[in-house]
């Protein structure tokens, strides 16, 4: 459902990635090869993605995993550099689909993230081999409140969707309107209103949330190993998945990028987007 207004944005975001980090707004405290790690701002909204914490010399450690496989000896580790540590990897266990996912289990990467609701809740059902942890709207609710006294916009709390050309899942097109886009923004602001209304009145968090459209702006931490990322990129950024979720694994893929760059690389030519699932 990508908007033709972004598809030629899609094309060039590759082309693109130094650019994307090079004016990016937030860095993270990690090994030096993490220094310019940042939170991947997204092109149409206030959704965020950003790198936590992450294993440091994660081919390495991929290599020195393929290695225990078939040494006599315990590895115990290598004076191999970083980059072609991956290209090791990617020769000895990738390439030709050999499908040697095993030693990828072993580096670890932590991401932070801002999106909608429905987006999150979608992610939560990839439950194997991932962890998460998800900001909780009954003791957040105060934004809502911000909203009704106009205090904040509603597009700072809610995610809306760019006007556009859509396509619903039976592959049939539909125009998402300024009109429509106004009258959810009106919906969002009532739905505020009632919020804030129903707290004064004394009723619970967890109950008034209840009035909340599934819209709103959610917080979570989510950590995992490389192969489940690689994994979570199968299926949920092809074509046919959804607009919001595809737009974040693109954050999520820049974030892979800068963590292993060869292992990525050879994952981009290979199986991005092809709906090829890891085994």
């Amino acid at each position: 459902m990508i908007p033709r207004s972004y598809s030629s944005t899609t094309k060039r975001r590759s082309a693109n990635f130094t650019k994307i980090y090079r004016s990016c707004r937030a860095y993270v405290r990690q090994h030096e090869y993490r220094l310019r790690s940042c939170t991947a701002l997204l092109p149409t909204s206030l959704q965020e993605v950003t790198t936590i914490a992450a294993t440091e010399m994660p081919q390495r450690l991929v290599y020195l995993a393929l290695h225990t496989d078939y040494s006599e000896d315990l590895p115990k580790g290598t004076d191999i550099d970083e980059a072609e540590c991956g290209k090791i990897a990617v020769q000895r266990l990738l390439k030709a689909n050999r499908g040697h996912y095993g030693p990828l289990e072993h580096p670890q990467l932590t991401i932070g993230l801002k999106t909608d609701h429905d987006t999150i809740m979608q992610l939560r059902t990839h439950r194997v081999g991932i962890t998460f942890d998800v900001q909780s709207l009954r003791y957040t609710g105060n934004q809502f409140i911000k909203v009704a006294d106009g205090d904040l916009r509603v597009d700072e709390v809610f995610w809306l969707r760019p006007t556009g050309m859509y396509y619903d899942r039976q592959g049939d097109k539909y125009d998402w309107t300024e009109e429509m886009r106004q009258e959810q923004i009106a919906q969002h602001l009532s739905a505020c209103i009632d919020y804030k209304r129903w707290r004064e009145m004394g009723v619970s968090e967890e109950h008034a949330r209840q009035c909340i459209p599934h819209g709103h702006f959610q917080c979570a931490q989510i950590s995992a190993n490389l192969r489940t990322w690689l994994h979570l990129l199968d299926m949920r950024q092809k074509a046919d998945a959804q607009f919001e979720v595809r737009q974040l694994m693109d954050g999520i893929e820049l974030e892979l990028q800068r963590w292993v760059p060869e292992i990525y690389d050879w994952y981009r030519n290979n199986r991005a987007k092809k709906a090829q699932l890891a085994p």
